[in-house]
């Protein structure tokens, strides 16, 4: 994973053909999400799928789920359904 900033990086120019419904979603996403353009939406749905982000606290959570599966604080689905008196 890279280390460098968008803001350190020089920008390259990226020719993508894309179906026109697809444009079309494309650009709606973009308006819903309050991007200024389709570029900038692109560029942050490409990030996202190359570089996922995990805040501090959801690192520390998965940290934490790993732990527990290894010291056996964890229980089937059955047992917390018999535990919490749940049916499906």
């Amino acid at each position: 994973m890279s280390t460098e900033t968008p803001e350190d990086s020089e920008m390259v120019k990226l020719n993508v053909k894309v179906p026109e419904p697809l444009l079309a979603e494309i650009d709606e996403l973009a308006g819903e999400l309050n991007y200024t353009n389709r570029s900038e939406f692109v560029r942050e749905v490409l990030r996202d799928t190359t570089e996922p982000i995990l805040t501090p606290g959801a690192k520390e959570g998965i940290a934490q789920g790993y732990a527990d599966v290894a010291a056996g604080r964890t229980m089937t689905h059955e047992e917390m359904k018999e535990k919490y008196d749940v049916d499906d």
